[in-house]
Order: C-alpha cells, then structure tokens, then sequence
C-alpha cells in the first residue's frame, strides 16, 4: 500500500488593480480614461483631480497611475510631464492611424526574423528602403541558363 496523495491547491494568479488610491483624499476612486494613441487622462472621481499623462504602446493603467501619482505628490512637475504628452503627440500627429496599428501588430510579432530597419516606417517623400528589383533572368521570361539552373 501507498500513502495516500496530497492534494494540489493551486492559487490563482494576483490580477492589477483598475482602481487606485488616491494620495490626496485617500479614496480608492483614481481610474484611467481616455486612452488615446499618445496620452491617458487619470482623474480621481471623488476630490476631482486630474492629469493627462503619457502613454506608450505598451503601457498599462498602472503605469499611467504612477505618472499621475508622481505629478499629485511632487516627485515630478506637472510641466515635464505634459511636455513628455506633447511630444508623443508631435510624434504620432502625421502618422495614419492604419500605420500606427500595423507597426504595434509587428512589435507584437516580434521575433518573426525581421531587422529594426526593415520594419521602419518611410517618412513622407522618403522612398522605401527596399526597392523590389528583378533579377537578369526573371526580366528575360525566366529561361534558364546555359547550366540548366
């Protein structure tokens, strides 16, 4: 006879919060709304204070909460932080959306064997970086060669 098996309790994995503290009025009524491309808006719904905050591809809410949370407490100013929002607007503000969406699905896919420059947006008026070019043969009709290749 054996002993008898231990049961296995698997504890579910600790998920980030959507609401926070607010530092000010020491409610937990902080969100993130208004997502855009460049920047999230962070207001806590009950003392009313709000900042708009940077956000990058990949960020999440509780990285749009600890910008905001810094700028509230003075750790970093209110100017630097819209300054960092006006950039990535100036950044983004030329770019179609369509192109933007595409570079994201290729950052998501990444490892697939693509270069940095070969994913590289072309500016306006910037011809591409690979030009498709037929070989000798291809433009004959592809006949072969004396070699049979």
């Amino acid at each position: 006879m054996g002993r008898k098996r231990r049961k296995i309790i698997r504890r579910p994995p600790r998920r980030i919060p959507r609401v926070y503290y607010c530092p000010l009025c020491n409610q937990q009524s902080v969100t993130v709304v208004n997502v855009t491309t460049y920047s999230a808006e962070v207001s806590c719904g009950s003392c009313g204070t709000t900042h708009v905050v940077p956000w990058y591809r990949s960020s999440m809410p509780v990285d749009a909460y600890s910008t905001w949370y810094d700028v509230v407490t003075g750790r970093r100013k209110a100017e630097e932080v819209e300054a960092e929002v006006e950039r990535l607007r100036q950044l983004y503000e030329g770019v179609p959306e369509g192109v933007i969406e595409a570079v994201a699905e290729a950052g998501e896919a990444e490892g697939v064997g693509e270069s940095a420059e070969a994913s590289r947006v072309p500016e306006a008026g910037e011809a591409p970086s690979e030009s498709f070019e037929l070989s000798p043969q291809e433009e004959d009709g592809g006949e072969e060669d004396e070699a049979g290749r």
